[in-house]
């Protein structure tokens, strides 16, 4: 259910919004496209007999969820490559763990060396308890480093992945404002997901 908030509000967002001013109007077939583009960008268009925008919606929704499942599924092989590299190389127990302390292991060459830099700083909370199946103890410092890279892919991985789901709303944002605008006529809209130094950043131009 939690996944399905952004797109919930999304939809109650749409259907209560000013548009030129006015309020979305009450037309079936405006809303039957409307409802359509939040459900599968691009349905909309096509119910409005835009076929070439219902294409580049329905592209952009493919590729998003492509990149979506890849991500998700290249996140979970290096996590699984990661924790089987540690059990081998640290003796870290093949159990459920918090990310945090996946983060430890990384970060310190054994048990000792995290518990011992917990106490210097008066973190005694931080501390694991010994006999918890906690340990950990690198055979080498390579090892160690190629471990945190692991996890690190991982990391960047799950990080594209959440992105991916990100532009399926916006997708449906866009998609929804240009049914509205194909609506009242000689007007569309059309996204574009654009790399740039800080990530990424969604452009919105519209064509009179």
């Amino acid at each position: 259910m939690t996944k399905q908030l952004p797109v919930i509000l999304l939809i109650i967002t749409l259907f209560s919004m000013p548009v030129s001013g006015q309020v979305v109007s009450k037309n079936p077939q405006e809303k039957a496209a409307l409802v359509r583009s939040l459900i599968l960008p691009g349905w909309g268009q096509q119910h409005l007999g835009a076929t070439r925008a219902a294409r580049k919606f329905l592209l952009t929704e493919g590729l998003l969820w492509l990149s979506h499942f890849t991500f998700k599924t290249g996140a979970g092989t290096y996590e699984q490559d990661y924790q089987a590299y540690a059990a081998e190389h640290a003796g870290v127990a093949m159990v459920d763990r918090p990310a945090i302390y996946y983060y430890h292991v990384g970060a310190y060459n054994s048990l000792d060396d995290y518990n011992a830099e917990q106490l210097r700083q008066r973190n005694i909370g931080d501390v694991y308890d010994v006999g918890e199946n906690l340990e950990w103890q690198w055979d080498s410092g390579a090892n160690r480093e190629e471990y945190v890279d692991l996890r690190r892919t991982s990391l960047q991985l799950g990080k594209a992945a959440t992105f991916a789901t990100g532009g399926l709303i916006f997708n449906r944002a866009v998609a929804a404002i240009n049914v509205l605008f194909l609506s009242r006529r000689g007007i569309s809209a059309a996204s574009i997901v654009a790399p740039n130094s800080s990530g990424a950043r969604l452009i919105l131009s519209f064509n009179f």
